[in-house]
């Protein structure tokens, strides 16, 4: 069944095609999707485009990143030839205000989660001691974020969404792959959804947000590795 916000989506690839005067195969051979994935979207037919055929659109019919997304969502997209060179131009690494940011390694991380795993059975076992149960969650909260950190950043130097998918960080660091149904701060969701979005698991985000987490993997590592090659063993944790 064809929706309407499909058909509207459709009918803008379409018309973009069009006008550029080209054919699904030249689209195809200009870095866009298959002329299959084409014709579903033309014709607003099967599932919603992946963000791979969404960027992919977005290349091949000359439209800003993030259009095609955009446009799925109910939005307009935004021709290249509509924008200034400035502002096609990369983003700009943001100004750093002193050591906001401090690689830890591997190494550091799981010297921290001994001490964190003692404290835990502690307050397991005395839950009489004042205050120790109260201490051992804060701390939990805290170490939770440092490993979030480090698996984000494994994950985001292996490949990413489209990197390959590694038992061992299942297996190791699975809780932190969870969906965050539960977590109520904005930041540490957004966080825990990127995670996933970084692991292949997409389900539950609308085009917008993985439009979003895409770009944000994109900048992350040309920005780090560019600057930082000799990191590539650490993980950044905000201080």
């Amino acid at each position: 069944m064809v929706t309407s916000t499909r058909a509207r989506f459709g009918e803008f690839v379409y018309k973009r095609r069009r006008l550029l005067n080209l054919t699904q195969d030249q689209v195809t051979a200009a870095g866009g999707p298959s002329d299959a994935a084409q014709t579903r979207a033309e014709n607003g037919t099967g599932p919603d485009p992946s963000i791979e055929t969404l960027r992919k659109l977005d290349v091949a019919l000359r439209w800003a990143p993030g259009s095609a997304a955009r446009t799925l969502d109910g939005g307009s997209p935004t021709p290249l030839e509509a924008l200034d060179t400035d502002d096609r131009s990369l983003p700009s690494r943001p100004l750093s205000l002193g050591p906001s940011e401090i690689p830890l390694s591997l190494d550091t991380i799981i010297e921290v989660l001994g001490p964190h795993t003692r404290i835990n059975k502690l307050s397991a076992a005395h839950p009489e001691v004042p205050g120790l149960a109260e201490a051992a969650a804060d701390l939990s909260r805290v170490v939770s974020k440092i490993t979030g950190a480090y698996v984000t950043r494994l994950l985001e130097v292996n490949g990413g969404p489209a990197g390959p998918r590694q038992p061992l960080v299942e297996f190791a660091f699975g809780h932190l792959l969870e969906e965050p149904s539960t977590v109520s701060d904005p930041h540490e969701r957004e966080e825990a959804l990127y995670r996933r979005f970084l692991y292949g698991r997409e389900e539950g985000l609308d085009a917008a947000t993985r439009e979003r987490f895409w770009r944000r993997w994109e900048d992350t590592v040309r920005l780090k590795d560019t600057d930082h090659p000799e990191r590539s063993g650490d993980t950044e944790v905000n201080a």
